[in-house]
């Protein structure tokens, strides 16, 4: 199942020959409210909902897909990992590193699936990525125990100001570098972890004005989705709603030669098969 904001409504979304079909959830405000009585939603709600139901549904309508609306709208945290798949490591010529690199994205950044940004200077780079749903939160969470955690995935970018990132060496501002206004989309909708099959087979794919600029499966990832919740909850508290940003794969334009970065008119979009697309235009 699939969970959307949609006319400013929470709304189930199901998928039928290429089609969105959807049904307003009742008895909540938004998917935030949803993720912050997860456990209850999940075993009350969720539980008699299928794709099926949702098509069949005498309120069910088409939905419009551009239309899709910021899922989450007030995480507490966006936690997010860099240096998570081998390919980039080496083009960015970076040793392996021996535990998740964890920083944070300031959530003041969050935007929605069909976004707009302004460039903070003229080396600003691209990187999607697959985002974490955090639904039951918690510390010291086992990678036995790491699923329960899930609400579900979506897909995520992770814009970065390279200029802004090593201003002073590198490295030295990573989170104010990855966190001007709408530098972190996310959407198009949360697919919830019971509706994502193999999630390690998905193909992550970045597209740049249409051109292939970075793909790879999640399983290219160094460290497992279990293993990044268990590192972070064993230092931080996890909340319902919590969005983690997983890493990028190669591809990114600052790992090119020459280097590559996104200019005035770009178009950057980002697929993960099954979880949808999302865009955001350069103005």
């Amino acid at each position: 199942m699939k969970l959307a904001m949609y006319n400013k409504k929470p709304t189930f979304v199901a998928a039928q020959n290429d089609q969105l079909w959807g049904v307003a959830i009742t008895g909540y405000d938004s998917i935030d409210d949803i993720l912050h009585d997860w456990q209850s939603f999940l075993s009350k709600v969720l539980i008699d909902i299928s794709d099926e139901k949702i098509i069949n549904d005498d309120r069910a309508e088409l939905l419009d897909a551009n239309k899709f609306e910021q899922p989450v709208q007030h995480p507490r945290q966006l936690p997010a990992i860099g240096f998570n798949y081998l390919d980039h490591m080496k083009e960015m010529d970076t040793p392996k590193p021996k535990r998740p690199n964890v920083f944070n994205k300031f959530v003041s950044s969050l935007a929605g699936p069909f976004n707009t940004i302004h460039l903070s200077s003229d080396t600003v780079d691209w990187e999607s990525e697959l985002i974490i749903v955090i639904g039951r939160g918690g510390r010291n969470i086992s990678r036995e125990d790491a699923e329960d955690a899930i609400a579900g995935y979506m897909v995520g970018q992770d814009i970065s100001d390279r200029t802004m990132q090593s201003i002073d060496g590198p490295s030295t501002q990573f989170d104010l570098g990855k966190s001007f206004r709408n530098y972190s989309p996310v959407g198009p909708y949360i697919t919830t972890i019971a509706d994502t099959d193999d999630i390690i087979s998905k193909k992550v794919t970045t597209k740049v004005n249409g051109e292939i600029m970075q793909q790879a499966t999640v399983g290219q990832m160094i460290f497992d989705i279990q293993t990044l919740i268990s590192y972070i909850s064993g230092v931080i508290e996890l909340y319902s709603g919590d969005l983690i940003f997983t890493g990028t794969p190669s591809g990114t334009g600052v790992g090119r030669d020459p280097q590559v970065f996104l200019k005035s008119g770009d178009v950057f979009a980002s697929n993960i098969d099954g979880l949808g697309t999302i865009e955001t235009k350069v103005n």
